[in-house]
């Protein structure tokens, strides 16, 4: 199965977002492999609430934190 390429992150805790958050890099970073195209963006959209997702935006190899 594949991983989407934009997932959203809920996390109770900053423990628990370091957690959920290198999880879904790593899934995305695979993507990002197969494509060699596109970076990964951290978006923190609110408390504890983060959408992870590929970006042309970002150079390949990177991972970029951004804050909506």
């Amino acid at each position: 199965m594949i991983a989407p390429s934009r997932q959203q992150v809920s996390a109770g805790s900053r423990a628990e977002a370091d957690q959920l958050l290198n999880a879904v890099v790593e899934e995305l970073q695979l993507l990002a492999r197969q494509d060699g195209t596109c970076g990964i963006l951290v978006t923190k959209t609110g408390p504890g609430q983060f959408t992870v997702e590929l970006s042309d935006d970002v150079p390949f190899g990177i991972t970029e934190e951004r804050i909506g």
